[in-house]
């Protein structure tokens, strides 16, 4: 089987996860709660302005990155999942909202590689060539990588199955794995969420894809000291859904609905929107175990 058709086949199945803890401070808990959509259009006026920014300032590294950043975000915490949920009442509205947002994410990619060019010239030759120079990454690089890494994968996430974008599952890996050496436990260990998920989708998946996916939900649990929702949600819906293990399923999504959200001030507005996540889950379990 091809690399494109294996991808094709799977790559639904999977949930790139990516923790947006970095969530803007206009938008807080108590709002989302109360009200979704005007908070969703509060963070999108503060997009707009960092998007204007942007467009004006094509050779400044840091305000490039804030704006990948924060339509990274946008798009991960409101709009995906809005297409995820559509996905079982209405497929053709859930591709529309990929494409949509397909879009955006290309444009967040324009961004953040936009940023790393200005600070390492040679960085488009490192991420596209296989065999590709040597860049001497700085530590604070990291979470550039990370959202560089995000981005790409909720282009691909969003292509609805397009082998020109799903070919380039290869650089989220370089992206993670380059970020996870600079900095491993970046943010309460969001590496490792994030490469639980990438570890089992990746082209040169070991044999032991599971125990290696396993161990990186350890790491992640442990530098988020408990407090982080996104590694057993992610460990649901990669690893339980996987093996068909629907205890197993269960069981993490009810650990992460007994988090405290509030323990770590830094993750509460990712932790209130995982619970969320985490309710639906449940809510639609028959959806994924057969």
């Amino acid at each position: 089987m091809s690399f494109t058709n294996k991808y094709l086949i799977y790559f639904y199945l999977f949930l790139l996860s990516f923790n947006i803890s970095c969530t803007s401070p206009r938008v807080s808990v108590l709002a989302l709660d109360f009200s979704p959509i005007f908070s969703k259009k509060v963070f999108k006026s503060s997009l707009n302005k960092k998007e204007k920014r942007a467009e004006k300032n094509y050779g400044n590294s840091t305000i490039q990155f804030e704006a990948s950043k924060e339509l990274t975000i946008f798009l991960y915490g409101f709009i995906m999942d809005e297409a995820i949920k559509a996905k079982n009442e209405d497929y053709s509205l859930s591709r529309s909202i990929y494409s949509a947002a397909h879009i955006d994410f290309i444009r967040s990619i324009e961004y953040i590689n936009r940023s790393l060019v200005l600070d390492y010239s040679n960085f488009n030759r490192w991420l596209n060539e296989k065999n590709s120079i040597n860049i001497k990454f700085k530590k604070e690089s990291a979470e550039k990588l990370y959202w560089a890494a995000a981005a790409y994968a909720g282009a691909i996430q969003s292509s609805n199955g397009s082998p020109e974008w799903v070919v380039q599952l290869p650089k989220i890996g370089k992206l993670l794995e380059t970020g996870m050496l600079l900095d491993p436990e970046w943010n309460f260990g969001s590496f490792y969420t994030a490469m639980i998920s990438y570890t089992l989708i990746r082209h040169d998946a070991r044999d032991n894809k599971m125990d290696i996916a396993k161990s990186f939900f350890q790491k992640a649990v442990i530098a988020s000291k408990g407090q982080d929702l996104s590694p057993y949600i992610s460990y649901a819906q990669n690893i339980a859904i996987t093996e068909q293990d629907k205890n197993e399923f269960t069981n993490m999504l009810y650990k992460a609905l007994n988090i405290d959200i509030y323990a770590n001030p830094e993750v509460t507005l990712s932790n209130y929107i995982n619970r969320k996540k985490a309710n639906w889950l449940l809510d639609n379990i028959e959806e994924y175990f057969y």
